[in-house]
């Protein structure tokens, strides 16, 4: 009988030294799998259009998702002709209220992340990643802030996606299924002056 608890003791001090000899680099990594704030549900994006010849002309566009609804809505973009800085904002949403995901989005899984502008039948409308856009690790631009060059008789529609973990990240592609990774939102914009 003391055997068996000789040997239970041993083996329980013996596990216990282990768990107890964890580095703090194996607790950070434990503590890093943890599930992050999760806002698969984003409802909301802000389109920011800043006039580049005057800057305090700012004008600012919602596309929001109804609750409840899979339909993908389409928001109207009036706007003179002009180049526009633009930056876009996320919104997610969490225990009855909207949340700011952009930061998110941009910096913290900025390698997860890249958005898309897909110009469908355009006509006088230039989008492009702007010089100082948020980068990923591989110092590839994410979509978050683009230069709008809206023309005098400008139409287009205009596709955002959102994607995570795409397979490649290239602004001037045709399609997003071409990029690979999911869609966290799709938004559509009707443009013209």
């Amino acid at each position: 009988m003391k055997i068996k608890n000789l040997t239970f003791l041993i083996t329980f001090t013996l596990l216990l030294s282990t768990l107890l000899s964890c580095s703090s680099n194996d607790r950070d990594d434990i503590l890093n799998s943890l599930p992050e704030h999760d806002h698969d549900e984003m409802t909301k994006v802000i389109l920011q259009f800043r006039n580049n010849l005057d800057p305090t002309l700012i004008r600012e566009f919602v596309y929001e998702v109804p609750e409840g609804t899979t339909d993908v809505p389409v928001t109207n973009i009036n706007l003179p002709s002009g180049t526009y800085n633009v930056e876009i904002k996320f919104y997610a949403q969490h225990d009855n209220h909207l949340h700011d995901v952009t930061d998110e989005i941009f910096i913290e899984d900025a390698d997860d992340h890249f958005v898309l502008y897909q110009k469908l039948n355009s006509n006088g409308l230039n989008i492009s990643y702007a010089e100082n856009d948020n980068i990923d690790t591989l110092g590839r631009k994410l979509g978050h802030h683009t230069v709008w060059t809206v023309e005098d008789q400008a139409l287009s529609t205009v596709y955002i996606y959102l994607l995570h973990q795409p397979a490649k990240k290239d602004p001037n592609i045709s399609s997003a299924a071409l990029l690979g990774g999911e869609i966290d939102l799709e938004a559509h914009f009707n443009v013209g002056i």
